[in-house]
């Protein structure tokens, strides 16, 4: 690497911090989404119980 090398371990360095910051960031998300979504069907299944209707698609 000659005189490059405090250059180039500095960029693999910064690369695989903002690589994993983005991978925390994005399971945190996911998770967090995911957690939204069952309390969204739980109230809507609840919600549900009330009438038998079935439900049409919307657009």
């Amino acid at each position: 690497m000659g005189n490059y090398g405090a250059y180039i371990w500095t960029a693999y360095s910064l690369t695989a911090i903002v690589m994993l910051s983005l991978l925390v960031t994005t399971l945190h998300r996911l998770r967090k989404n995911q957690a939204e979504l069952e309390e969204l069907q739980h109230l809507r299944e609840s919600a549900g119980q009330g009438n038998n209707k079935k439900e049409t698609a919307r657009p």
